[in-house]
């Protein structure tokens, strides 16, 4: 892809005011007749976004990397923060997180390291999430083809289950904040607007026990 495109949509300023409580997140009721794998989307809107990982500030955008404009400040990365609703009425064997919403800029993956989802939990997405405590560990994520990311997180979604919860939620970030040569390397999610976080850009799919 060209860089210059991926320079022009990055094009963002952080917002460092906290973003509105969202909604109460619905309860997701699943027909016994469904397939062999439930795709549930991200939820999108207030609950998502991405923060700095040094410091306080959040923006809209699912940005996961470094130098993400111009005056970004050195050695700092993003992050991206993540809600799916739990469904009420399956039992899973698997669990994973897909995006086939997928735009590289730079090298991040040989630059930072791999990117990692850790569990994480939280009430209202805002600027405070930048230091929060992951619930679990990291899991991995793969690059399956130019467009698209998996990451395994069958234990994380199975303790959210057994915790009671009716939500998981996962925060992206890549194993090296920045690698302090100046140059952007990021992972973005979006279909037409780099700025704009959609519900769908992730699925949660459950493979459902046999």
């Amino acid at each position: 892809m060209a860089f210059a495109r991926a320079r022009l949509m990055l094009s963002l300023v952080l917002v460092t005011t906290a973003c509105a409580n969202a909604a109460t997140t619905p309860t997701t009721e699943l027909s016994p007749t469904a397939g062999p794998v439930v795709a549930i989307a991200n939820e999108g809107g207030f609950m998502e976004g991405h923060t700095p990982t040094g410091f306080p500030g959040t923006g809209t955008g699912l940005f996961v990397g470094d130098n993400l404009n111009p005056s970004f400040p050195e050695g700092q990365g993003v992050q991206t923060y993540l809600t799916f609703s739990l469904p009420t009425d399956v039992s899973f064997s698997s669990a994973r997180i897909a995006s086939d919403a997928l735009e590289v800029a730079g090298s991040p993956f040989d630059d930072l390291g791999p990117l990692l989802a850790e569990p994480v939990e939280y009430r209202t997405f805002g600027p405070e999430l930048f230091d929060l405590d992951a619930s679990g560990d990291p899991l991995e994520c793969y690059v399956t083809d130019h467009t698209s990311i998996e990451c395994d997180v069958t234990a994380a979604v199975q303790k959210a289950v057994d915790d009671g919860r009716d939500t998981v939620q996962f925060r992206l970030r890549f194993e090296r904040p920045a690698d302090h040569d100046g140059r952007a390397d990021l992972v973005m999610f979006y279909r037409t607007d780099s700025n704009t976080n959609e519900a769908g850009l992730f699925t949660l799919d459950l493979t459902r026990t046999p």
